[in-house]
């Protein structure tokens, strides 16, 4: 048996690997973030666990684009940025002025907590972040 330390936040116990509200609400306690760009990938995702697909009998599997970054000590953060809405890749264009994938690198952006049918949500800003 092992003793859990004290300060282990629950969202932890059961960890995800895309960025959460809990994240920057309870993680960081901000209701938003500036971080950079180190990459992006195109990651198996189960967007909705009841949509089956006939020939396999198992949830439909979609491929969707994730954003990772780099933290203040340089290294990359466990959890990326699932772009799920097509109203992210808009704002993430917007905030970069980036037109491919390879000029997102390096680039920083905002993710903000916003809201989507009364639930919170993340969300990339639309605005360039300020120079630091």
């Amino acid at each position: 048996m092992t003793t859990l330390d004290n300060k282990t936040l629950l969202d932890d116990l059961h960890p995800s690997r895309f960025l959460q509200v809990s994240d920057l609400l309870e993680r960081w306690k901000v209701q938003s973030i500036t971080m950079s760009i180190a990459r992006m990938t195109s990651e198996e995702t189960i967007p909705v666990a009841s949509d089956i697909d006939p020939a396999t009998k198992k949830p439909r599997v979609v491929m969707q684009p994730v954003v990772y970054f780099t933290t203040k000590s340089g290294a990359e953060w466990k959890a990326g940025y699932l772009l799920a809405a097509k109203i992210d890749v808009q704002s993430l264009k917007a905030a970069t002025s980036a037109t491919t994938v390879g000029e997102l690198i390096g680039k920083r952006i905002t993710i903000i907590v916003g809201e989507h049918k009364r639930q919170a949500v993340l969300r990339i800003s639309p605005s360039k972040p300020e120079e630091k």
